[in-house]
């Protein structure tokens, strides 16, 4: 049991910050106090399900989107009765790809529920602020926010979401503090500081850069975007049917490196192709394995998966909605939209426009293009030690955080216990979602999300329960 008015703390209020924030309503006993912290309000939508494009789509289809594992059909079932309200009048099947922005009603929904149904003396508390600072005290720890307020707690989860992208060439320029520059393209206001004729460089080729694209086209934006990345490579498109595919590594030995996966997997598309099923099919079908094989890798197997995979699954693995995908390839057929493999070398801000200089894939040649906006859509950074926020630069400094071997986030167990520098768990601060991501790999999707979600609410919960010196003394653990 938990003892007598025990505080928890949720940073971050997105996907994962509202759905552990459930589960602690649902699971807390009476006296129980849960504060959710969120610097950019409303709760529940986050940078993803936050956009006001209703051509931004889940690349999920409705029917996989609940956010509870054991009612499959949650968010399908509020779709079809709370859809109108929020502007979806069409009919809804399990294979429709929704607006992300209804996801996000749906989260936020879901959570003022929970509210509601909790039990007599257990409250949520939604604080608009943002943790600066984090420090062990006796019994838990004192979370500060920036404006002063600090909050005693027994148990805090980092729900931190993804972090900003890195600067799409590795110097300080003076361009980046330019008008001309977009750092983060979810800013307010971003699409109106471009014209219909303007052309525009998003830096990246991703599901972000595809965002900036679908939003202009439904603006009206006439202009040609240029898409520059090393390689080329965009997402691809979900299959139009609905086929099914064996989890067909189920029940025996896992690829032990990197080639055995990759050769399992062709051989396998290959057997299905010759049923005339799709190679999609076969992807989605390692799904239920893909955590345990990132897990029974090597450091050097995940290294190489990285160097020489990652952009190629990247594509195949994170795909578009057919309806998303299609606007790209029309843009793409009339030339509004031009995928370009290269390598940024320069940008400068010249009297009338921006002027970046790249050097084109397999070439020395350089290439020059004037455009009036540049938008980084370089896709998240993960090395958190080199992020320069309040929060983690003071997690860091007290050695309660630590980056992963692969800096792809948070050091931390499967479990979502974070870990210190070079030690074992505090016992009170967890996280889930992207920080896992060098962890467990796939830990972004919803899929992965929700479990995480119940699991770590069900952890804080058994922690409160735990004496202090008890949870304090950890073995110290090298990953």
């Amino acid at each position: 049991m938990n003892p007598a008015n025990t505080t928890f703390a949720i940073v971050g209020g997105g996907l994962s910050g509202a759905l552990v924030a459930v589960h602690l309503l649902r699971l807390a006993d009476p006296g129980t106090r849960i504060i959710l912290i969120e610097r950019r309000p409303p709760v529940g939508r986050g940078v993803a399900y936050g956009t006001d494009c209703f051509q931004h789509l889940l690349n999920v289809p409705a029917e996989r989107m609940s956010a509870f594992a054991d009612q499959p059909e949650h968010f399908l079932q509020w779709a079809r009765e709370r859809g109108p309200d929020f502007g979806w009048t069409g009919a809804v099947t399990g294979s429709d790809f929704l607006p992300r922005q209804l996801f996000g009603h749906y989260v936020t929904d879901t959570l003022m529920k929970a509210v509601v149904a909790a039990p007599a003396g257990v409250s949520l508390e939604s604080v608009a602020g943002e943790a600066i600072d984090i420090a062990e005290d006796a019994g838990g720890a004192r979370v500060l926010l920036a404006g002063g307020a600090e909050f005693h707690v027994r148990a805090v989860v980092l729900a931190l979401g993804n972090l900003p992208g890195e600067y799409p060439i590795q110097r300080p320029l003076r361009f980046y503090r330019g008008p001309r520059y977009v750092h983060v393209p979810w800013v307010p206001g971003l699409m109106a500081n471009i014209a219909p004729d303007d052309d525009v460089l998003v830096v990246g080729a991703g599901l972000t850069a595809v965002d900036i694209i679908v939003q202009l086209s439904q603006l009206g934006h006439r202009g040609t975007i240029h898409a520059l990345s090393r390689r080329g490579l965009r997402p691809l498109s979900h299959y139009f049917g609905r086929e099914e595919y064996p989890a067909f590594l189920t029940g025996e030995p896992l690829p032990p490196t990197v080639l055995a996966l990759l050769r399992r997997l062709r051989a396998e598309i290959r057997c299905a192709g010759a049923e005339g099923i799709d190679w999609r099919a076969v992807v989605d079908a390692i799904r239920p394995q893909s955590q345990a094989i990132w897990l029974g890798w090597t450091l050097a197997e995940r290294r190489r998966f990285l160097r020489h995979v990652r952009p190629f699954w990247e594509v195949h693995r994170h795909r578009l909605a057919p309806a998303t995908a299609a606007i790209v390839e029309r843009l793409a057929a009339a030339g509004r939209v031009r995928f370009i493999a290269g390598r940024l070398d320069a940008l400068r801000d010249e009297l009338t426009c921006a002027e970046a200089v790249y050097r084109l894939r397999g070439s020395e040649r350089m290439q020059t293009l004037r455009v009036a906006k540049v938008i980084n859509c370089t896709g998240p950074r993960t090395d958190y030690s080199k992020y320069q926020h309040p929060l983690l630069i003071n997690l860091l400094a007290r050695g309660l955080i630590d980056h992963d071997p692969l800096a792809l986030g948070l050091n931390a167990r499967p479990s979502g216990e974070v870990l210190r520098y070079r030690g074992g768990p505090t016992g009170w601060l967890f996280t889930l979602g992207a920080p896992l991501k060098g962890v467990l790999w796939e830990s972004t999707a919803v899929p992965e999300i929700r479990l995480h979600a119940a699991n770590v609410a069900a952890s804080m919960i058994a922690r409160a329960g735990a004496p202090p010196a008890a949870e304090n003394a950890g073995t110290i653990e090298h990953r």
